[in-house]
């Protein structure tokens, strides 16, 4: 392709004959990409996808609202967990046959980084026993699977809309500081994740899909990062609100503000992030609490909780050689 007409491709021009056919994409693939955890001062971050095959988009956001899928910051909070937990277990088992006993099998079902990953920048000793040490059966928050919850994720099925994979990325406190230190913010990280799930989760849906991730930060333009995907990415949109792009043999691929709160398949997965951040800072809670046996858990996000919380576990951070770069951002 000549320079020229490459320009106007990638300015969403030119859209007959093998530009139509390389995106004749199913539009009852979803995905939805949303991350938890860009802003705390502890605990991971967690970036999260979901894959959803939807018939009737209007039934199944209708059923989604129903079912209490949304924006996870509207439905569950720190201590506040019971709702979100059911909500999640119950669709992880009647959509995907997931009854996961416990944090580890949870990890292992939908977790892209394998046990060695996760590990791979721990330092030695003792200290990586606060991520990774302390048990947390399922259901952690008193999220009981309940029938009433199993019918709200069957009203899905019902409405046309089946949950086919959910997929998320743990980028830990040290990983982020060792990106910072070769020049990427914690937002560039949250985008190279973002994206990588949508590759991961197009390849498992088999054909090209309609994806909408979270926006990230105040960013405007992605095509730069999608690039790492074709080299021939079309630009839709670019503004404030939404930046869209047709990226050949993936799809559509959207950055929406606020998208938990208005793309059903975004809030599934901004949830089940949600929840993967609370089971993390629980596990890390459980392992620091046996050192300070009246620490009170607390959000890891800039409160004073948070604060308290710091400055109560710094002996045993320090007698266990736990690095400040593991524990705090």
């Amino acid at each position: 392709m000549e320079a020229d007409g490459e320009e106007k491709f990638r300015a969403g021009a030119g859209r007959e004959g093998w530009y139509t056919a390389d995106f004749a994409m199913n539009p009852a693939l979803h995905v939805g990409v949303d991350e938890n955890g860009l802003g705390p001062r502890l605990g991971p971050m967690i970036v999260t996808g979901a894959l959803v095959a939807v018939g009737d988009v209007e039934a199944f956001d209708a059923a989604a609202r129903a079912a209490g899928i949304g924006d996870s910051k509207a439905v569950g909070a720190h201590g506040a967990m019971r709702h979100l937990e059911g909500t999640v277990l119950a669709l992880l088992e009647v959509h995907l046959g997931l009854r996961p006993a416990n944090f580890s099998e949870l990890s292992a079902a939908l977790c892209m980084q394998d046990d060695a990953a996760l590990r791979a920048l721990c330092p030695t000793g003792d200290a990586p026993r606060m991520c990774f040490g302390a048990p947390v059966p399922l259901p952690a928050f008193d999220g009981v699977v309940t029938e009433a919850r199993r019918d709200a994720a069957r009203a899905l099925l019902d409405a046309g809309g089946a949950l086919r994979a959910v997929r998320y990325f743990s980028v830990c406190n040290r990983r982020l500081h060792v990106e910072q230190d070769h020049g990427r913010s914690r937002f560039d990280v949250d985008l190279a994740r973002m994206v990588d799930l949508v590759a991961a989760l197009r390849r498992e849906a088999g054909a090209p899909v309609r994806a909408v991730c979270g926006k990230v930060g105040g960013r405007k333009r992605y095509a730069q990062e999608l690039e790492r995907l074709s080299p021939l990415v079309a630009i839709e949109e670019e503004s404030r609100r939404r930046a869209a792009y047709r990226v050949p043999s993936v799809g559509s691929v959207a950055f929406v503000q606020d998208a938990d709160a208005s793309d059903a398949a975004v809030g599934l997965a901004s949830l089940v992030g949600k929840y993967v951040r609370e089971l993390s800072m629980l596990r890390i809670h459980r392992d620091l609490v046996g050192g300070v046996p009246d620490l009170r858990p607390a959000s890891g996000y800039h409160d004073p909780v948070t604060t308290r919380y710091i400055q109560a576990t710094t002996l045993v951070r320090a007698a266990r050689h736990i690095p400040d770069d593991c524990f705090e951002r």
